[in-house]
């Protein structure tokens, strides 16, 4: 084996066995021409085959030298095989979230124009800056939705091989989550301010832990079932559909969302939304405006602003309290819609001290009444 002339040109020959996973073996001969006509450059070309194969790098039936890998497109051209990919593969209402992304991350010539695997994370770092120095539409909010575009379409070109690898994609800090606990305090000082349907949907929201844009605007007459039966007292809400299939759900209702629900059909009827809208989805489709008016208004007991918050803030808080009052992780995640009880945990590192503190009172109440002895006796000596 090794390196031999054919003609002008140096040939060479490598015999490569492979052990396969039930203990076999499987024997190879390649034969590849070097293509020139100098002996030791022939002698790298095999020496650099057998380090590919060496390394796991190429089997010993692929083509050698490897052909060369095809042109990466830019970004500008392979955003719209993201944004065709994202109306055929997800709800419009995300697709129309990602095209809108685009749109503004597109206006930075110097990342659209750029090939795909030639963007690293300083090029993305350079385009934050650029839209923090913008005067419209830079907020952290926006800047981060953006960031979360761009690593989902890099992670499929990833995943599509036109790409070795995505670059590392990181949020910007310092954005306000939606994970904040709201208080029953700045809970009564938000509803005292709050207009009657925006009212009503907080209520709805804190109570029942309906996601807002895709359940809780949205819902419909016909899945609110204010009847009693055994698992549902007060009634229920029916969740048709929602982020994910375990999104299809039946969310009992408490007696305040009962009586909220039954006031409000008496007062207009039943049309076809709890919340009807002016717009052509024929419901409330946001409430940012009337939500951040009624946070500046609002003053706590102390006097104190109540501070700002996302109204998906009031989804959490029912996670939250749900934890608090001793709901198990797989009942919660069952209420939440959640694909797994894993997910519903991050709620109980919300739990609240005074519930911590209750239930450790109530662990030591356990050992009390089941200890024989729970001090034990004083000895000078080990028997």
């Amino acid at each position: 084996m090794g390196v031999y002339k054919r003609g002008r040109k140096y040939w060479y020959k490598i015999k490569w066995t492979m052990k396969a996973e039930d203990g076999t073996k499987e024997m190879f001969l390649i034969q590849r021409p070097a293509r020139t006509s100098n002996r030791g450059a022939a002698k790298e070309v095999e020496e650099e085959h057998r380090r590919a194969l060496r390394l796991g790098e190429i089997h010993p039936l692929d083509s050698w030298p490897r052909p060369p890998a095809p042109q990466a497109p830019l970004l500008r051209e392979f955003s719209e095989r993201f944004e065709e990919y994202a109306r055929e593969h997800t709800k419009e209402s995300t697709a129309n979230f990602y095209k809108e992304c685009m749109r503004r991350v597109l206006l930075f010539v110097p990342l659209a124009d750029a090939m795909l695997d030639s963007i690293t994370g300083e090029t993305i770092t350079k385009y934050t800056k650029w839209r923090r120095g913008g005067k419209e539409g830079n907020s952290l909010a926006a800047i981060n939705a953006e960031m979360r575009t761009l690593r989902r379409l890099f992670n499929l070109a990833e995943e599509w091989g036109i790409i070795a690898k995505a670059p590392a994609i990181h949020e910007l800090p310092g954005q306000k989550g939606r994970e904040r606990v709201i208080s029953f305090e700045e809970e009564a000082a938000y509803l005292h301010r709050a207009s009657g349907t925006l009212r009503d949907m907080a209520i709805l929201a804190v109570d029942t832990g309906l996601r807002p844009e895709s359940e809780l605007f949205p819902l419909e007459w016909a899945n609110v079932h204010l009847g009693a039966d055994r698992e549902s007292p007060c009634g229920y809400i029916h969740v048709v559909q929602g982020k994910t299939d375990n999104a299809v759900r039946n969310v009992p209702l408490t007696m305040r969302a009962k009586m909220l629900l039954e006031t409000r059909r008496g007062a207009r009827g039943c049309g076809r939304y709890v919340f009807d809208g002016e717009g052509r989805s024929g419901h409330i489709m946001s409430v940012q405006h009337p939500h951040e008016r009624v946070i500046k208004k609002a003053t706590l007991a102390n006097g104190a602003k109540l501070e700002p918050f996302e109204f998906y803030c009031w989804r959490h808080t029912f996670g939250t309290r749900c934890a608090e009052s001793g709901m198990d992780k797989f009942t919660l995640a069952r209420l939440m819609g959640h694909s797994s009880p894993r997910i519903a945990e991050r709620y109980y590192i919300h739990v609240t001290e005074p519930y911590v503190t209750a239930g450790v009172g109530r662990f030591h109440e356990y050992l009390v009444s089941r200890q024989i002895e729970s001090v034990p006796a004083a000895t000078d000596t080990v028997q």
